[in-house]
């Protein structure tokens, strides 16, 4: 089995001050930058200046459900997040504005994955609740029209959601199983054998799809699930992964932070030891988790960062 780098020659990561207090659950990235969700609905995006604001400050319906999940479109132009009681909602990223859609279809489960694929507007949307069920919607402008629920896992909640920029659903779940959606046949089971340890984390691509979960395991497969590449990154839960432009990042409990670019996979180096939760890769790299943290990747000139006003929402 492949073994990650810990030789300490990571890039540096420093924490950044947080609008909220409360603990992040996933981030994504948007048209303009990163964002996050937290406890108490809040969503956070980090500004064009390296600053942080709160963008919704109460969740989709102002009801202050924590949100766990979040993912964008395509086009970055359109953040959706889920979360408890029903919660779900997006915001627009231009208009600066919110919109509820929570209780779709009546269901007011906890909702704990969600993946997004597709331009705003024209967008399909998975999402997991803690029973097992995944409901699929195709967005028509700002219209959720929802197709049948399935069960790929059984009664087994699914840990995590992501989507292909083709729009292909990749799902896991606690019992080391790994779905893929199929045009025909529904959700399929492409993996992982022998894995021997709950997987909490998907990242899809358009050729190759990453998982990842419990003893530090991450498995690196084609998209149709008949090769699976197994690496170690030790005594680790694995909750979070993200990959942009040949970089990866994974991340997890006691602050475990992981990075791979090109073939060279090593330990990141940050001054703390938080759970995270969330993770972006891409040309502004960030990590979120427990009690408000807010993590950067440094960039080269060392410049900081500062905490941001809240920006005003519209709902609709």
């Amino acid at each position: 089995m492949w073994e990650f780098s810990t030789d300490g020659s990571g890039a540096r990561w420093r924490a950044v001050e947080s609008p909220v207090d409360g603990t992040y659950h996933d981030a994504a990235v948007t048209a303009n930058g990163p964002c996050a969700v937290a406890a108490g609905g809040s969503v956070v995006a980090r500004a064009a200046d390296g600053t942080w604001g709160v963008i919704v400050e109460n969740g989709p319906s102002a009801r202050g459900e924590t949100l766990s999940a979040v993912d964008a479109t395509d086009d970055g132009q359109r953040i959706w997040f889920a979360g408890a009681n029903g919660a779900l909602g997006c915001y627009e990223v231009a208009a600066g504005r919110r919109l509820d859609r929570s209780d779709p279809q009546g269901v007011t489960d906890a909702f704990g994955a969600l993946a997004v694929a597709g331009p705003r507007g024209a967008e399909k949307l998975l999402l997991a609740d803690g029973s097992g069920r995944v409901f699929p919607a195709a967005v028509s402008g700002s219209r959720l029209d929802w197709g049948p629920t399935s069960n790929p896992s059984g009664d087994t909640a699914v840990s995590a959601l992501d989507a292909t920029p083709a729009g292909v659903g990749y799902a896991v779940d606690s019992n080391a199983n790994v779905y893929r959606t199929t045009e025909t046949e529904g959700w399929k089971r492409v993996g992982v054998e022998s894995a021997q340890n709950s997987l909490y984390a998907v990242s899809a691509g358009a050729d190759r799809v990453l998982v990842g979960g419990g003893n530090g395991r991450v498995f690196e497969g084609d998209r149709g699930g008949s090769a699976w590449t197994p690496y170690s990154l030790g005594d680790v839960t694995v909750r979070t992964l993200a990959a942009a432009d040949g970089a990866v990042l994974a991340a997890g409990a006691g602050g475990a932070l992981y990075s791979r670019q090109g073939d060279d996979w090593r330990r990141e180096r940050w001054d703390g030891s938080k759970s995270i939760n969330g993770v972006v890769a891409g040309e502004v790299p960030v990590a979120v988790g427990a009690d408000g943290l807010l993590l950067e990747r440094a960039p080269a000139d060392g410049s900081t960062g500062s905490s941001a006003e809240a920006s005003g929402q519209t709902d609709t």
